[in-house]
């Protein structure tokens, strides 16, 4: 091939035209694993061609549809790249990965991450589960990680995840510090990843290119709601322990939100908070304990989710007492059975197996080279609110056996005509979310600003999408 020709290929992969500048490929969104691509700038390395073939075989290209365009360019032009991409094999070959009982190259799976922070939590364990059955589904090999709410751990663990050569992470970070780190170490990787509940102030999917999702529930309105019923069925006055969750989470921190909005209706309503639950059942009970003896009578408890509810309750059953209104988010299997039996009001049921999925499976789309608009990367997942009334149905309908969702069938990869979320999900309007926060360095990504018709567009999308599943009955009165 002429040498121009080839001279054009190097250009695109180097950003020579701009003298080299790594600024230039970071802005590609290619990043490399390869020490002598990552010694290239000012060095005069081999041919062309091996400097092309060894971006074929060391490069991350933000989706698979760009390996392919290079891998397609630098073949026709004469450069012969192999499965590993090192120059002179015969063919391009297969993707890596590619899904059994599939053409070669058609679908991308290999391994999968999910990062939670405890397998002693019951929403995690429900959210391992979740991710579990999707993966099994999509023909992806899962491994589950606990990071112990630790950064460093967090950290560490996507750098194990690099090392081994995966690209496929989602998971649930404790507070907004984890947050960011894992999202920035999954960005310098060339990991696709997902998150739920927690994000930094300003901080969205607009600032770094392979956070491909973030989820949680509407936890303001949400919570607003339950403690509203939750006073209404005290009578409107008394004493509610307030029983917190992790601190530094950006969910605790809107579920106390929700509390106060609605105590402030309520002027003979008093708030009395333990010292934090950490989303755990038995530092709740222990937090839950020591705070009774200086109460001299109280009338419900607001757990901050169903895991503490259920140390609340177990609580309240050791020392005998009975008649307290509980309550609690998240909707754990568990938790309905215990509202069925009378135990506790009222829960809010998002479903982790279901945020686990619609993460994985996202992350899985992208690298299968689906492109999300930027309101489908930054959304509320939709809450069923579960009351005793309709308890033992909803067990039924969605906890009689493994989640009875079509995993597939959420994968706009897989169906790209007819795929269905199968549960509510509602863009997020970044400026509302973050209303309360204090701006200090932070500012919001101005990508933002011309996606105001793009989120009543996405709005409307999700919500016509969104026809089938064991949701779909309680769709018009899902909150959003």
């Amino acid at each position: 091939m002429a040498a121009d020709e080839l001279q054009s290929i190097a250009v695109v992969v180097y950003g020579e035209q701009i003298g080299r500048s790594w600024d230039f490929i970071r802005a590609s969104q290619i990043s490399f694993r390869s020490p002598l691509m990552r010694r290239a700038r000012g060095v005069e390395m081999g041919s062309i061609e091996s400097r092309i073939a060894d971006v074929a075989e060391h490069a991350v290209f933000p989706n698979p549809i760009s390996r392919r365009a290079f891998m397609t360019v630098a073949t026709a032009a004469g450069v012969a790249l192999g499965v590993g991409g090192r120059a002179g094999l015969a063919s391009a070959g297969p993707l890596r990965g590619a899904r059994p009982g599939t053409a070669p190259g058609d679908v991308i799976t290999g391994p999968t991450y999910c990062q939670v922070t405890t397998l002693s939590n019951d929403f995690f364990v429900a959210f391992n589960d979740g991710a579990k059955l999707f993966s099994s589904a999509l023909g992806l090999d899962l491994t589950t990680l606990e990071d112990d709410a630790n950064v460093n751990t967090a950290i560490s663990q996507v750098g194990n995840i690099q090392t081994a050569g995966g690209q496929m992470m989602f998971g649930t970070p404790a507070t907004e510090a984890q947050a960011e780190a894992v999202i920035r170490a999954c960005e310098e990787a060339g990991i696709y990843y997902g998150s739920a509940y927690t994000a930094p102030p300003f901080f969205t999917p607009a600032d770094a290119p392979t956070w491909i999702r973030f989820l949680t529930p509407p936890s303001v309105a949400i919570a607003y709601q339950t403690a509203k019923a939750l006073m209404e069925e005290v009578g409107g006055a008394g004493t509610i322990v307030h029983v917190p969750g992790q601190p530094g989470s950006s969910a605790d921190h809107q579920r106390t939100g929700g509390l106060l909005q609605a105590a402030a209706e309520y002027p003979d309503i008093e708030i009395v908070t333990t010292s934090p639950g950490n989303w755990i059942a038995e530092d709740a009970r222990i937090a839950f304990s020591n705070a009774l003896p200086s109460i001299s009578d109280f009338v419900g408890v607001y757990a901050q989710n169903d895991s503490e509810a259920t140390g609340v309750i177990a609580a309240l059953d050791a020392q005998g007492i009975t008649g307290k209104v509980v309550t609690g988010f998240d909707g754990n299997a568990q938790n309905i059975q215990l509202i069925a039996d009378g135990k506790q009001f009222l829960t809010s049921a998002t479903i982790g197996g279901v945020t686990a999925a619609l993460l994985g499976v996202a992350v899985f789309d992208a690298l299968n080279g689906v492109e999300f608009a930027l309101p489908e990367r930054f959304m509320f997942q939709g809450a069923v609110l579960v009351k005793s009334d309709f308890a033992g149905e909803f067990l039924e309908n969605i906890y009689s056996g493994d989640l009875p969702f079509d995993w597939e069938k959420m994968s706009r990869a897989l169906h790209p005509d007819d795929w269905d979320p199968q549960t509510l999900l509602q863009p997020i309007v970044p400026a509302d979310f973050f209303a309360e926060a204090e701006p200090g360095d932070f500012e919001l990504n101005p990508a933002w600003e011309a996606e105001t018709a793009n989120i009543e567009a996405t709005a409307t999308e999700y919500r016509e999408r969104f026809a089938a599943g064991p949701l779909v009955a309680y769709k018009d009165s899902m909150v959003a």
